[in-house]
Formats: C-alpha cells, sequence, structure tokens
C-alpha cells in the first residue's frame, strides 16, 4: 500500500477519515498539535480544538492510502499523468480554505512551494457545500439523526458534519459527467477561481473573477458566435447575460447603467492601472462574492446568500451607491 504525507488539510471537527473517489485520507496521531501550528486568523473556541491566532507554517495534517489503481485527473491539468488526487486536493483546497498537496516522503526535504496562509476569500462559497449533520457517539460512535436526537441528552455526543466529504465526492461525480462538460468543457474555470479566492488584493481577484465570467460567456454562446464575435461583445453586454442566466436578473435601463460602470472600471484598470472614482472597492467584492455564488450553481451546489449578495446586487442595479458593500 502506497502512503503520501498531506498537507494543510483540515479536517471537520471529530472526523478522523475521510473516503473521497478511493482515497481514504487519516488524520495523523499528533493532529492537534499540527492543526495548532497552521496559520490561524481568528480566535475561535466552542470547536474539537479551541483557535488562537498565528502566523503559522506548512503542516504535515493527513496521510493518504492510495488505492492500487487510481484513474486519470478530470480536469485539465498541465501533465497528463496527473491522476484523480490531484482533482480531489483541488477541491479540498477550495473547501478548506488552505492549500492542499501530497507529497512522497523522499519529497518532504525539499523546499514548498505553495503559499501556507489562508485563502483570502470564498467564505460564501464554501458555506454552499451539501448540509448533513449527524450525531456520533464518543465511545460507540453510534450514528444518530438530528431528529432521534431531540430528546436524547447530547452530552454524549459530538456533532460532525458529513456533509464536507459527500459535497467532494457529489463534485468530482459532477465535473465528470458528461452532461456537465458539454455545457463547461473541461472546466478550466475552476483553476482560476481558486487563483482568485487566494488573491490578497482586491484589484487580481475581481481582474481573476471577470475573466471567469467571459470564460462563462464563451461556453454558453460558442454554438452560435465565433471567436472574433465574441471577442468584440462588449463586457457590459457578457456581465448582462450571466447575471440573466444564472441570477435571473432582468435589465432595465439603470440596471444597464450600472454594468456599463463597473465594465469601466474593470477596462481602467487593466489598460491604465487605476481604478476610476465612480466605483469603489466594495462594488469590486460584491462582483466577487457574485462570483462564488455562480460557482455553486455551476457546480450543482445550493449557493448561499449568507453575505447577501442578491440584495446588495438589486441596490447596484438600482443605482443605490453605497450599499454594494459585502
Amino acid at each position: 500500500m502506497i502512503e503520501l504525507s498531506v498537507y494543510n488539510l483540515v479536517f471537520p471537527d471529530h472526523i478522523h477519515i475521510l473516503k473521497i473517489a478511493g482515497y481514504k485520507f487519516r488524520r495523523i496521531e499528533n493532529y492537534p498539535e499540527a492543526f495548532a501550528r497552521l496559520q490561524q486568523t481568528i480566535n475561535v473556541s466552542g470547536g474539537e480544538f479551541p483557535i488562537i491566532p498565528n502566523t503559522g507554517s506548512h503542516q504535515i495534517t493527513a496521510l493518504v492510502e492510495i488505492p492500487d489503481t487510481e484513474e486519470r485527473a478530470i480536469l485539465p491539468w498541465i501533465s497528463s499523468n496527473f491522476t484523480k488526487l490531484q482533482d480531489v486536493l483541488l477541491l479540498l483546497s477550495l473547501f478548506t480554505r488552505r492549500n492542499v498537496f501530497a507529497l512522497k516522503k523522499d519529497e518532504e526535504a525539499k523546499p514548498l512551494f505553495p503559499d501556507p496562509r489562508q485563502h483570502f476569500r470564498g467564505g460564501q462559497f464554501r458555506l454552499s457545500k451539501l448540509e448533513d449533520s449527524k450525531y456520533k457517539h464518543k465511545e460507540t460512535g453510534e450514528l444518530k439523526s438530528l431528529e432521534e436526537m431531540k430528546n436524547i441528552p447530547v452530552f454524549d455526543y459530538n456533532l460532525i458534519d458529513l456533509g464536507f466529504e459527500k459535497t467532494i465526492n457529489e463534485l468530482l461525480n459532477t465535473i465528470a459527467s458528461n452532461e456537465w462538460r458539454k455545457d463547461y468543457g473541461n472546466g478550466y474555470f475552476i483553476f482560476t477561481f481558486r487563483q482568485a479566492l487566494k488573491q490578497e488584493d482586491i484589484e487580481p481577484a475581481f481582474l481573476l473573477c471577470w475573466t471567469i465570467w467571459e470564460h462563462l460567456f464563451a461556453l454558453h454562446n460558442r454554438q452560435w458566435l465565433d471567436q472574433k464575435s465574441i471577442e468584440k461583445t462588449s463586457g457590459d453586454k457578457k456581465i448582462a447575460f450571466i447575471l440573466n442566466k444564472y441570477l435571473l436578473i432582468d435589465f432595465d435601463g439603470s440596471a444597464r447603467t450600472e454594468v456599463r460602470r463597473i465594465t469601466t472600471a474593470r477596462n481602467s484598470l487593466v489598460h491604465f492601472g487605476t481604478i476610476p472614482d465612480s466605483v469603489d472597492y466594495d462594488e469590486m467584492r460584491m462582483f466577487m462574492s457574485l462570483t462564488e455564488q455562480i460557482m455553486a450553481i455551476i457546480l450543482r451546489l445550493k449557493p448561499s446568500n449568507a453575505f447577501n449578495t442578491i440584495e446588495r446586487l438589486k441596490s447596484f442595479l438600482s443605482g443605490q451607491r453605497g450599499d454594494s458593500a459585502l
């Protein structure tokens, strides 16, 4: 049996094993110590372990058992030799807010190039994962549903999140399906989304999200528009198309004016390196949060609106400045 060391994988509370696409991830023995040495940015209590802010670093937090026969990667990685493990690690990264990667034993002494910091964005996307919580008995491991626990004291049980593992497995099935690939091709824009979530600064994150919208417009119009026609279509028309397709937004004169305004901001940033005073950072953050919702829809998840993104969008499209902050 081949095992690889897995870096920076944070398990859901009280879950010690994750079974994903034939791979078995299990916590290392000193997982609590490794978890504490990861970068943490806020104080959190009440979970399995207390979280105390610290600069942190890369940590081996798990081992993964490799199946005897591995499937080829689903996504278009740079190497044709990559296996589905790379897809799994990417999705784990998106839903844990960290760069999750695996190395062989003889690779661990080499310099590590991935960023050890938590991702700066993506909170609303992560809240779109599948919900499946159960109570697990601390000694016997018996599982009970929330309904079954209504009249039972919870002191001997831990509440565990089974939705995390289920989400990753469902997403792998989704992006491998012929139906999904017919609409979204090889899914390259998922790589772009990963890069957007990592960005600390607003400007590059905003431009990466805009690239995703442009990519989606091309995918949905490639049957009746050639490449030149797609390239010549103005940015505001592309944004309006995506908003209507995914969020069922209808456009009046005011809405089109506002979309043109944020399109001008994108053009100014790309061509002149500045953002005009007519657009503020809060509106750019709103656009990035919309991208997270759209990505959840694309991946067949139920998009979270925990940050009131839809309400902010409606305020923005109505021309109400200062109400689109997220």
